[in-house]
């Protein structure tokens, strides 16, 4: 009788344990769930490195589409999306850092964004000016002025934008080919900017 009393103690117990597991499961899932878009949203607002800057492409007076002044757009970033573009352009854009508002003259440029789109690609090339390096890059390329969330929403978050390269020991350019595409286009070019002194060769 007593093995037995023991017996249901241990089963209540373990029962007990099973459900409680059951319960954080379910919260950790819920809560991944709601904070997912606001992770990636956010990936390229953390402190930034000493020196560092985030940086944007600009295009010509009516090319360049200010996110903060798009009414489409539900954004306090700034920043710009450039287009729409068609095939047989070939274009040179100055990349800003520190253009708060998408006030050039808060700004300060720190390099060239190449473009050539032909018939069915696009070549994208990031140049830094002597003194600046990338360390990283993102790039939006589509038929639409931004890029979009899985719920739909559009969304300038880096992040988010399809292409990207990491370059932890910073390079003086960066280049992108983009195939299969085709009418008009926006291009999104995003870039993490530091103090950077190419290595010279021996």
């Amino acid at each position: 009788m007593i093995n037995l009393w023991v017996l249901l103690i241990n089963t209540n117990s373990i029962m007990k344990t099973v459900f409680k597991l059951i319960i954080l499961t379910l919260f950790v899932s819920l809560y991944s769930c709601e904070t997912e878009d606001v992770t990636i949203e956010n990936d390229l607002n953390r402190e930034p490195v000493k020196g560092c800057e985030t940086a944007f492409a600009y295009g010509k007076d009516d090319e360049a589409i200010c996110f903060i002044d798009d009414d489409e757009l539900d954004s306090n970033r700034w920043g710009w999306s450039i287009g729409p573009i068609y095939a047989d352009h070939y274009e040179s854009y100055l990349i800003y850092q520190g253009a708060g508002g998408c006030n050039l003259n808060n700004g300060e440029v720190i390099g060239t964004l190449n473009v050539v789109y032909e018939s069915d690609y696009v070549l994208v090339d990031f140049v830094a000016n002597e003194g600046y390096g990338f360390y990283e890059t993102h790039l939006y390329i589509g038929d639409e002025k931004y890029p979009r969330k899985r719920n739909g929403q559009y969304t300038v978050a880096p992040g988010q934008y399809p292409y990207s390269n990491d370059i932890p020991g910073g390079a003086s350019d960066d280049s992108y080919k983009i195939d299969d595409v085709e009418g008009g286009i926006y291009i999104i070019a995003h870039a993490v900017v530091c103090p950077y002194k190419k290595d010279k060769p021996n």
